[in-house]
């Protein structure tokens, strides 16, 4: 088993989890909107997430589907969101409450994400398929993203995707104290690691043009990455991202 799925298993809610972290900062407007809660908020209560209009509701996740019976593609996770705008929620879940934090957080990015895997998904299955198709580099690099993204907002992208590409330690902290960059986590999975206190599996960094003329950081970085998804000539594949250490991106 491995470490994140164990302690997933063993820990119990604290409504304090968002200190845990000083990445968790992009979150800190949604999560407060949960504070009422001693334990784990119920699906219905996580609409509260949004701000404003909601683009989408979290209902209770069905069970999964038997091995071998006929895929319904309208039935699957992406489709019910593009299709429904109804996100699939397990209840008690560490892992799908910070899914909902980081929808009322990213609320176009996220829109965009699964709208892209919906029919990237839908195009490779046929009539009577009785199997999901194999996973394509475009949906490796989308599901990299959801789970474990790192979005960098930088004013010279080219230069600091080399820089993180070297692999070199504190390329990403030094490029964020000079001014030039913001990294903000969008990986749902990193949330939930840094709640469990267990190192995260995979950071995936994107790094998008900053526009320093826009709106809060939190909101040019939605809708920064929502424009690059959107743009289906980008990220087709995990070539596209670059790993990144994540603690470099933690505010000083």
């Amino acid at each position: 088993m491995r470490p994140l799925v164990a302690v997933r298993h063993a820990a119990a809610f604290d409504p304090e989890f968002i200190a845990r972290h000083s990445l968790f900062w992009p979150l800190a407007r949604a999560a407060r909107t949960l504070d009422q809660y001693d334990d784990f908020p119920p699906v219905e209560a996580l609409a509260s997430v949004f701000d404003g209009c909601l683009p989408v509701r979290f209902v209770h996740a069905k069970p999964r589907r038997r091995r071998g019976t006929p895929v319904d593609v309208r039935g699957l996770y992406d489709a019910r969101i593009t299709l429904e705008r109804a996100v699939p929620t397990r209840a008690r879940s560490w892992h799908d409450l910070m899914n909902a934090l980081v929808w009322g957080t990213f609320p176009r990015a996220k829109r965009a994400l699964h709208a892209r895997q919906h029919r990237a998904i839908a195009e490779q299955i046929g009539p009577g398929a009785r199997g999901l198709p194999p996973r394509s580099p475009e949906l490796d690099a989308l599901a990299l993203i959801d789970e474990g993204g790192l979005v960098v907002l930088a004013d010279d992208p080219s230069s600091v995707w080399a820089a993180l590409r070297t692999g070199r330690g504190g390329a990403l902290r030094s490029t964020i104290e000079s001014g030039t960059a913001d990294a903000l986590v969008f990986g749902h999975a990193i949330y939930e690691s840094l709640a469990l206190r267990v190192t995260p599996a995979v950071v995936a960094a994107v790094v998008l043009d900053r526009d320093d003329t826009g709106p809060g950081v939190v909101r040019a970085a939605d809708e920064a990455l929502a424009r690059a998804l959107r743009d289906e000539t980008r990220l087709r594949s995990p070539r596209e991202l670059t790993r990144a250490n994540v603690n470099e991106a933690a505010p000083r």
